[in-house]
């Protein structure tokens, strides 16, 4: 239980470092001239949407909420494995596979570029 909780907070550190580290840029730029690309300091440019930079975010941001969802799953899942029942392990497990699935479509397209 103490590794389980050692390595949701150290993956939360990760998360909030990375956060705190794009704060110390600036959230607005003021443009001079007709340019309508740019909307509160983030490039709405076709270029600027493709950027790297957004998909790492929302990548961490979504390990970091199926790193919470792993959590309440295993709040809830009874310590002996013997007293569950056939139906209640397919869940689990589907869950489980549901929760790795999920971070590998979500690495090959945000991380890596390629749409599925």
């Amino acid at each position: 239980m103490m590794e389980l909780v050692s390595i949701v907070l150290s993956g939360v550190d990760a998360v909030l470092g990375v956060i705190f580290a794009s704060l110390s840029q600036p959230l607005l730029q003021v443009a001079e001239g007709a340019n309508n690309t740019h909307l509160l300091g983030i490039d709405m440019s076709i270029d600027g949407l493709r950027s790297k930079e957004y998909s790492y975010y929302i990548f961490g941001f979504l390990v970091a909420s199926l790193i919470l969802f792993s959590y309440i799953i295993y709040l809830y899942m009874p310590k002996k494995l013997s007293s569950l029942k056939t139906g209640e392990k397919i869940m689990f497990g589907a869950l489980v596979f549901g929760i790795v699935i999920a971070i590998i479509i979500g690495y090959v397209q945000l991380i890596e570029g390629y749409l599925i």
